[in-house]
This record gives structure tokens, sequence and C-alpha cells, in this order.
């Protein structure tokens, strides 16, 4: 049964298929300020490939963030419309933990920590800590936004870095007298969300409205100007 996954919570977006719990079709999005035009094309195209017409999916998982807020309303909204207008389940991941996933799953040796980083703005990074002795890696701590410095006085020592955000904490770690190493390329998740959802909607279950939120962490920009008027 074919399930869908979409990513545009990340600065490089993607959308994967997995049928029979295999990824069978994974494809990049733009940039982020592409990525809405993008999006239903690149499932329309996705589908064509593997032969599938739209009500022949079972279920769609996309990430609920951390991550870019224009993003995550695109891909929330479209797995959403989809959902209600196909009657199948979507289901929401975290999009560090999506991302911790990924990462995992490209280690040739496994780590005890890995820590999942996204760039946040501000002078501060989306991250989340995850120990990698098994399929999934199992979370240590909520998703939180902070400053690198602060994210550096938590990592354990051989702490593996994962994410847009790597390098921003490694060159703290470098200015601190630390030596952090970092996995690259970060994966796409949608094949990570797309087996999520295989995992977890029933095929016989439905669209079942209001049920998935945004995990935005912390608020807009926006947001934050009219709190501090």
């Amino acid at each position: 049964m074919p399930y869908l996954g979409l990513d545009t919570a990340t600065s490089r977006g993607s959308v994967a298929l997995v049928r029979d719990a295999r990824v069978v079709a994974t494809e990049l999005l733009g940039e982020r300020a592409w990525q809405a035009r993008e999006l239903l094309p690149a499932i329309e195209r996705l589908l064509k490939g593997a032969g599938l017409k739209p009500p022949e999916l079972r279920g769609i998982g996309v990430a609920i963030g951390p991550g870019s807020f224009t993003g995550l309303r695109v891909g929330m909204a479209t797995a959403k419309g989809l959902g209600y207008a196909l009657h199948v389940g979507v289901t929401g991941l975290s999009t560090l933990e999506a991302l911790a996933r990924a990462a995992a799953r490209d280690l040739a040796v496994p780590t005890d920590v890995l820590c999942a980083v996204m760039e946040a703005g501000r002078g501060e990074v989306y991250a989340a800590l995850f120990r990698c002795d098994g399929d999934p890696p199992s979370r240590l701590c909520p998703d939180r936004s902070l400053r690198p410095g602060d994210l550096l006085t938590e990592l354990p020592a051989g702490t593996r870095l994962a994410g847009d955000g790597a390098v921003t904490v490694r060159d703290s770690g470098a200015a601190a007298g630390l030596h952090l190493a970092i996995l690259e390329p970060t994966p796409p998740l949608a094949p990570v969300l797309a087996l999520h959802a295989a995992a977890t909607v029933r095929a016989e279950s439905g669209y079942e409205p209001g049920r998935l939120q945004p995990n935005y962490i912390r608020p807009s920009d926006a947001e934050a100007a009219r709190r501090r008027s």
C-alpha cells in the first residue's frame, strides 16, 4: 500500500513515496522560496512515475516543525488538503526527529548520541538530542530553540551533528576548543516521513480534522513584535 511523505519545513524540502514499507521514489524540492510552487507538481510526478493515482494513497506523513514558518504552513496545508480530499489519515513527525532518523540510517557505525540541529535565526538553532542505539533513535530531550553556546554545554562527548545548523554549532564549539563531527550531507526527510505514515496510519483510517498541529517551538518575528508592543 502506498504512503506519501512531505517535508517543506527544512531549507531543502522533499517528497517521497513508500510502497510495502519500501521507499520507491524521492524527489528534492528547490530552496524555500520555490517549495510552494513545486510541491504539488512533484507529488504528481512521483505518483505518475510509480503508476499510481492519488486515490490509491493510504496515508500521508508530514514534517510538523520546527522549521520555516511559511514552509510548515505550506506542507501541513497540502497534507491536510490531500487527506481530506482522499479520505486518508495524515500523521506528523517532529522535523528534528525525522532528521535524526534519516541521519541515523546513514551512520556507518552507530554512535551513542546524535544532535539534530537546524538554523532558527535570531542567533539561535533548533535542536534535540537522540540516542542512536535502536531503530528509531530514542529521544533524550524535547525540541528547543537556543543559542549554540548554550547547546554546547549539553552535548556529551562523541556527539555527532546533523542538519543545516551543524556547521554553526561546530564552529561555535571550535571557538571553545571542542571538536564536533558532522554527518554530511543532510539526507532528505520525506522518505522517513512516508515510512512513519506507513507504520502508524491504518489503511482504513480517514482524515481527522484538527488532529494535526504545527510544532513552531517559538513565536514568529511578527508575533514576537506584537507581544513587545
